[in-house]
């Protein structure tokens, strides 16, 4: 392609951007160090009507002193509107809790929520649903006391909602501006970090830290490596980079843990980090989405036998079957000479594949050549051997060559289980 090409796809381009209208949402947060009391402002450029938008607030108070915790967010004010809107926080090392929410809302009125519970093993939530958010926020409180021997309480905050316009506001033609800030400061908080994770769209835009004043920093570290490698890491909804990956100074207590990486399932555990301490989360394997499978592996003796899968030819022994749904099946293995091997085996969602071992019974009807003549030996099927019978004979057993025959493949496959 050369200059002029390249020239006109370039001019094409932008005019399709700027016809659709399609623009990039960025967010910043500033400064990341004040005192209490102290402004942070988040600035957020190209939200538009129709995005889907989630806020992660993450406030760690380190020091805690005597049995109260108090904090509050002041002057905060959000001039966009979210609508279907969900609030949801979350208190640990806190015995009772009481969160206050008051709401002045341009063209609505004043409202105020209250939510206020005893926590359970020091961990306490609540939330509010199918909501929206918008307006000033005078109050914004949460304030209980501390579960004994602890001095730090952690908070998680999620918001999520709509840009859109209000229908409960009849003035609001749309979500508000697309380009805006959100101011905010916080009190009760002398020593702490405040990590702010924004989510649009499905898209992690914003991920950032303030630290309020000088904390005690008696935090944990969190380790996290995962096959394949590169994907998302996320701590309460927090988003700390790709994996492998070392996070440290993480507040101590429950954190969940979730790995995502498109084309894969996610994973979430939920883990204690300790004060100074250090979480590994090693060995996870992401599992691809679809349906769940496992792996299978046939043997047999003797081998070049055809395997069956649930009536269908799949190959010959011995063999292995990456992507097996799970659950049972039923495995059949034939050889021309052998009696059919036939067996239910369940595939499971491992790392260590399922087993089939097949030792086969040889048919007597089928050793030897030649023409059988009147008068002649019958034969006869019975169980896994085969019995002759003649008019003047009696019923008799295989032969001891025969029999030593199968103690070998016994043995081979006796071998070859101890091997596994």
């Amino acid at each position: 392609m050369n200059y002029f090409q390249r020239s006109g796809l370039l001019l094409i381009l932008g005019m399709v951007l700027l016809i659709t209208g399609v623009s990039a949402v960025t967010m910043g947060i500033s400064p990341h160090h004040v005192n209490q009391g102290e402004m942070v402002t988040i600035t957020v450029h190209g939200l538009q009507d129709g995005a889907n938008v989630t806020m992660n607030w993450e406030v760690f108070l380190d020091e805690v002193p005597g049995s109260q915790f108090h904090w509050e967010i002041l002057g905060l004010t959000f001039p966009i509107n979210l609508d279907e809107a969900d609030f949801r926080i979350t208190n640990q090392n806190t015995v009772q809790n009481n969160v206050t929410l008051t709401n002045d809302v341009p063209g609505y009125g004043t409202r105020t929520l209250v939510m206020s519970g005893q926590s359970v093993n020091g961990i306490w939530s609540a939330g509010h649903e199918n909501d929206f958010i918008n307006g000033t926020w005078p109050i914004i409180l949460n304030e209980g006391t501390v579960l004994p021997g602890k001095t730090s309480v952690l908070s998680l905050i999620e918001w999520h909602g709509t840009k859109m316009a209000n229908p409960r506001i009849p003035s609001q033609v749309n979500g508000g501006p697309s380009d805006f800030v959100i101011p905010l400061s916080f009190s009760g908080v002398s020593g702490g970090t405040i990590r702010v994770s924004i989510i649009v769209d499905g898209d992690l835009v914003l991920s950032d830290m303030v630290t309020i004043g000088r904390p005690m920093s008696r935090t944990g570290n969190i380790y996290a490596a995962s096959t394949p490698s590169g994907a998302e890491l996320f701590i309460d909804g927090i988003y700390y980079g790709t994996t492998p990956r070392i996070v440290r100074n993480v507040p101590p207590g429950l954190r969940t843990v979730k790995i995502s990486l498109p084309g894969y399932r996610d994973f979430e555990q939920r883990v204690t980090v300790p004060s100074l301490g250090f979480v590994s989360l090693t060995g996870i394997r992401l599992v691809r989405e679809g349906p769940a499978t496992g792996s299978l592996r046939v043997y047999s003796f003797p081998k070049w036998a055809d395997v069956y899968l649930d009536t269908i030819l799949v190959g010959t022994t011995p063999l292995t079957l990456p992507a097996v749904p799970v659950g049972p099946h039923q495995v059949t293995v034939k050889k021309a000479g052998y009696h059919d091997f036939t067996t239910t085996v369940t595939v499971r969602e491992s790392m260590m594949p399922s087993q089939v071992i097949a030792i086969l019974q040889r048919s007597m009807a089928a050793v030897g050549t030649g023409e059988l003549v009147s008068g002649g030996p019958s034969v006869q099927a019975s169980g896994s051997y085969a019995t002759f019978e003649k008019p003047d004979w009696q019923p008799f057993t295989p032969t001891s060559r025969e029999a030593m025959m199968q103690t070998v493949i016994d043995r081979r496959a006796e071998r070859l289980q101890a091997f596994q």
